[in-house]
Parts: structure tokens; sequence; C-alpha cells
């Protein structure tokens, strides 16, 4: 059931036979409905809020419900702090389109259960732009280009888009899509990234940062007293948001950001000294108040064959000892849905047999909202669905 054929199908469980009485529904308050309804819908069937009392995986339909939302995600972590003489502490950053966790496992450094030795590796610096949100709209129109330009005023210098735009999104109803659409690797520019307000030690509110590969866009120039590789006077790269009707780069309504260097962005990260093997081996997860008193427990404190972990923010804390290195963690997790969206063509994002249960739950809630009362009648509809 595609975005349309959902409206529709609202339309038609929501207005009585040749009444109109719903026929005032906009489709933006459809959208905002569907969307709610699609998060309760994620709720209930991740946890056991349910007719069957089944959570996540724990029926084959359980485990149809949200298959289209389970990601994997793999990355280098970095080193935190050593918390005494015996315990270090690095993390993982959650990939921006973090729900819920399914599982967690890590990639290490053992040297055969004696102690390990490690040098710090701070070799992280980053090429970026740090672009405000309020530079993605002017009030009336969102944007609809991001490019980064060696020189606005000579294209043939260096272009290279940062996001790739299917769309034309509207101000401000579309705010949430097109953080949600500029956080999807599937949009960014060959050599870019973009996150949202943080990355690694770089922190930022209410704007995106977009990481430069100059290893692809090597003409990239963050010194403005430098002379820029391919430009004919010292000029940094510029990141450019567009807006409907630009006449080009240089037209006074588009907005633009300069381009910024940082030596040491993510952070240190561990590395043996020594000789070493690689194991892997499935995180154990531990409430923060037990940590503590988890490490210092002989039988039950972080092993390489269970390192204990936390969660805070937008991290994962990996525990270790002296006898082994946390490479890297892999998780899988249940992603945000992308928000329907009738006027982007932006479908559900769920299994195509959830489409009747989420339009049925948004029927419901929409008679509700009107003191409809056929409300009751169809709630009990609802709960036969399954």
């Amino acid at each position: 059931m595609n975005v349309e054929q959902m409206h529709i199908a609202i339309q038609q469980g929501v207005d009585k036979i040749n009444s109109l009485q719903a026929d005032m529904l906009l489709p933006e308050e459809i959208d905002i409905e569907l969307n709610k309804s699609m998060s309760r819908f994620i709720n209930t069937k991740y946890g056991k809020n349910n007719k069957y009392r089944e959570g996540f995986e724990e029926s084959q339909k359980r485990i149809d419900d949200l298959r289209s939302l389970v990601n994997e995600y793999e990355t280098p972590v970095i080193f935190k702090e050593q918390y005494d003489n015996n315990f270090w502490i690095d993390q993982f950053k959650l990939p921006s389109d973090y729900l819920y966790l399914v599982n967690q496992r890590s990639e290490l450094f053992i040297n055969n259960c004696n102690p390990i030795t490690y040098s710090l590796d701070t070799s992280s610096p980053s090429n970026y732009f740090v672009l405000p949100f309020s530079n993605l709209h002017n009030g009336t129109d969102m944007t609809e280009l991001i490019a980064m330009f060696a020189d606005p005023a000579d294209v043939t210098l260096g272009l290279a888009l940062a996001a790739v735009f299917q769309s034309n999104y509207t101000y401000p109803a579309d705010i949430q899509q097109l953080k949600d659409h500029l956080l999807d690797p599937a949009n960014w520019g060959t050599g870019f990234e973009l996150h949202w307000e943080m990355y690694g030690q770089l922190h930022h509110p209410n704007s995106f940062i977009v990481i430069v590969d100059t290893n692809i866009h090597s003409w990239f120039n963050w010194d403005a007293s430098a002379q820029a590789p391919n430009a004919t006077s010292p000029l940094p790269t510029v990141l450019l948001a567009g807006y409907p009707g630009s006449t080009g780069p240089t037209d006074p309504s588009n907005t633009s950001v300069f381009a910024q260097h940082t030596e040491n962005t993510l952070g240190a990260k561990r590395l043996p000294t020594e000789h070493f093997t690689r194991e892997f081996a499935f995180n154990k997860f531990i409430q923060q108040d037990d940590i503590f008193k988890l490490l210092s427990d002989p039988f039950n404190t972080t092993k390489h064959t269970s390192p204990l972990t936390t969660i805070r923010g937008e991290y994962i804390d990996i525990y270790t000892s002296a006898i082994f290195i946390i490479d890297k963690v892999k998780i899988t997790y249940i992603r945000k849905p992308k928000q329907i969206s009738l006027s982007l063509g932006i479908g559900c994002d769920l299994p195509e047999h959830t489409h009747q249960e989420i339009v049925d739950m948004t029927a419901g809630s929409i008679l509700e909202g009107i003191s409809d009362p056929r409300y009751k009648t169809h709630q009990i509809e609802v709960s036969k669905n399954e």
C-alpha cells in the first residue's frame, strides 16, 4: 500500500458514506496521524503491550512486523578514560537513525590472557563544515541544493553535491522530513557524511556537521591564508545552500558557511604495541547503578569473552581489563522509520502486511479526535488485527 492508497483508505474509514463528515481533513493532518500510529505500532510490536503479549522476534508475526527496520552497524571505538589501575572505558557512537538495540558484539585484541600494552593513536583529523539548520530555510522555503564550491564565482574550480534531493521540501511542514533525508547515507553526495549536532568531539547544537573526504575532494581548503589547490587566490572552500528561484551560486538569497579543520576530531584510539590475536565476543549490557559493583566482583567482572557495557546518550560505553582492548563494536538495531509524507511521496517503511493495521489505528485515532460514536466499534475491529 503506497502513501496515496493509505490516505484514501483513511478517508474511506473515517468518513460516513456520502456524509462528507470528515472531508475537511488535510493531507498534512493525515500524515501526522499516520506517523503517530506508525510509532505506536512499532512500540507495541517491539514490547509486549500487544494482543498476544509477545515481544520482538518471539513469534513469526513479531519477526515479520519489524523486519524492514532491522539494521546492522559497525565502527571503531574511541578511548574514553581509564577508570582505575585495572579497568579502561572505550565508547561507541550509536548511528543517527538508532531507535532500539537488538544485540551488540565486539571485535577485540588479546595476548593469550596476558596484560597487553598499547599506544594512543590520535591521528583522526577532520575536514568539515558546520551547517546551522537555520541556513536550510528562509522562513518561507526550504533549501533544494547543498553543494561545496572552491569559489562560488567560478564553478569550474571545484563543485560537488553534498546531498542529493529527490523532492522539494516545504517550510515548516517538512522540517523533520528534511532532517531525516539528510541523515540518510543514501542521500549523501560522494565523499560526504552528514551528522546532526555531534560528531566525535565536535558539538554544534541545531546544526549539521558535514564531513568531507579530502581523498576524493582534494581541492578542499580550510585555511583562508593558504592558496586553494585550484583557485587563483587564497579562499576557503564554501558549502552553499540554494533556494528555489536562485539564479546561481552567487545569488544573495543563498546561504553559505566556510570550511573548517580539526586535528583530533574522533579522539584517541588504543592500539596494541605487542603481539596480539583477534577475537569476537558478545557484549553484556549492565545497568548504570550496577556497573562498578560488578567490575569489582571477580566472578562477574568484564571479560574478553563477555565485555560489560552501559548506554548513555548517543554512546555505548565498553569496559575492558588489562588483558584485552576493544577495536570495533557491531550492533544490530531497529532504526527510526522515515516519516510518511504524501506531498513528498514517502510511504511507510514497514512491511506491506502491516499497512492495513496502521491505517486502522489511524482511522480510530481520528474518529476519537472528532468524538464519533463509531470509535468504540472501530476499536473492537482494530483489536482483531494480528
